[in-house]
């Protein structure tokens, strides 16, 4: 487009100058026979680079000029001479015109053409490096379950050793693939995500996580999907949550022998007393029984601190609350609640087990969220602060209170009505304790209100620092 129209000007000045030289030669030579059909040539020139009216414009204006040398004629015969010769310019003209634009649609639209396939092999060759460089397995899969393409990450995570993937059974590997296409077309539009059992070239199964959608109808229906291998994810996970469990137990059996201990020592007590007024001194099944009270004692035995105190680690509360918010955050705005939080991402550092902790305080949070069950306003506060050494994390919330918080850290505590065993706050606060802290609950005008106690991680482990009332 852009060379048509610096051509244009030098286009006209030829067709002016082909009208002068016919102009020139008719007055010079007075010819037998009439050049009239030479002056098509200037109007075929200017149809190429001017517009419909201008070619019409051209055509008159030749016609004319053609018959300033035309003698010998009536009125008549010049005016319809003259009408005859416009036409037929102006036809010739616009037929010109029709070519040339013909020429120049048919130009930008092979330029547009070349274009758009330019970007379709850009396009082409970055889906190709992607799908080739992705460390995900990427299938497409055939409507009758054959696989049609397949990446390098498919045959490394199916092991398929050279032999290739293409042409296989994708229910030799992936069964729920085959399972999808083989629902009614009618269920069109298909696009989800699944964790599933797949199975490798040599019948090995891994835990896979996959992407697919469905499109196409009849033989043209294809699957594609995205598989990632999360063996390493599920073993992570569930050695973590081994870890947890351990853990808990260990805190858990560390309580307990201490409540046991505590029991030992009154057992002891009431014994001493029993010997000073009673003549069961010497008593052979009297001494048996102060036996086993202090073997019962000795196995009881169990310091907790020193088992925990190993795992402990600076614990960032503000990135803590991050990852609760993501759990916690779905079943609060569900029961039609919000969460406040009000720590300061550059709070100080705290000591204590992150898993640990985060069990805490996500135990102190479905409590919460049972108690404003009822309420009006429901609302879950969190705010930390620090005293001397620890930091105090505040958690409370709009409900209804503990009617009776002498037994809330009771162990199977009676009144339980949460559907748990009751051992949630009972355990919960020996774990705070085996970081060195306290779960303690404050009684406040309105709702409930409970604080987790932990030591800052500037703090030396080994100072004993009591712990803030």
């Amino acid at each position: 487009m852009r060379k048509l129209t610096a051509s244009k000007p030098r286009m006209l000045l030829l067709g002016i100058s082909i009208v002068a030289i016919l102009v020139l030669l008719e007055w010079r030579y007075d010819f037998d026979f009439s050049l009239g059909i030479l002056y098509v040539f200037p109007v075929m020139i200017a149809g190429s680079v001017l517009t419909r009216p201008q070619i019409v414009v051209a055509a008159v204006f030749c016609a004319y000029t053609r018959g300033l040398f035309t003698a010998d004629e009536t009125q008549l015969e010049h005016t319809l001479r003259f009408v005859m010769a416009t036409i037929a310019y102006t036809g010739c003209g616009l037929l010109i015109y029709q070519v040339t634009e013909s020429r120049r649609v048919m130009l930008a639209h092979y330029a547009r053409l070349r274009f758009e396939q330019s970007l379709r092999r850009n396009a082409q060759e970055q889906l190709r490096q992607l799908a080739e460089s992705s460390p995900a397995a990427i299938l497409t899969v055939g409507a009758l379950g054959e696989i049609l393409a397949a990446n390098a990450a498919a045959e490394e995570i199916f092991a398929a050793n050279g032999s290739g993937l293409t042409g296989r059974q994708v229910r030799d590997l992936v069964p729920m693939f085959d399972d999808a296409l083989r629902l009614p077309e009618e269920i069109s539009g298909i696009r989800t995500q699944a964790h599933t059992w797949a199975r490798r070239a040599d019948n090995s199964h891994f835990p896979a996580a996959t992407w697919f959608s469905i499109y196409g109808k009849g033989e043209g229906r294809r699957l594609a999907a995205i598989v990632v291998d999360i063996s390493d994810e599920v073993r992570e996970r569930e050695q973590a949550h081994y870890e947890d469990l351990v853990h808990q137990n260990r805190v858990f059996a560390g309580a307990v022998s201490h409540e046991i201990r505590n029991l030992c020592a009154a057992i002891a007590v009431v014994q001493q007393n029993l010997e000073k007024h009673t003549s069961l001194a010497g008593d052979d099944d009297f001494e048996a029984m102060r036996k086993l009270v202090s073997g019962l004692g000795h196995i009881s035995t169990f310091d907790l601190r020193n088992q925990s105190r190993a795992q402990l680690a600076p614990v960032d509360l503000a990135d803590l609350a991050d990852e609760l918010r993501v759990i916690i955050g779905q079943d609060w705005r569900e029961a039609g609640g919000e969460v406040v939080w009000r720590i300061d991402p550059f709070f100080p550092l705290v000591q204590a087990d992150r898993h640990g902790l985060l069990q805490i305080m996500l135990n102190l949070s479905q409590n919460a969220l049972r108690a404003v069950e009822h309420s009006d306003r429901r609302q879950l506060i969190v705010e930390p602060r620090v005293e001397d050494a620890f930091a105090v994390v505040r958690i409370s919330d709009t409900g209804h209170g503990v009617r009776n918080p002498s037994i809330l850290f009771q162990a199977f505590r009676p009144g339980h009505d949460s559907g748990g065993s009751g051992l949630g706050l009972y355990v919960s606060r020996a774990m705070a304790k085996s970081f060195g802290g306290d779960l303690r609950y404050v009684l406040v005008e309105d709702g409930g209100c409970f604080e987790v106690v932990l030591r800052l991680a500037t703090a030396d482990v080994d100072d004993e620092v009591s712990v803030p009332s």
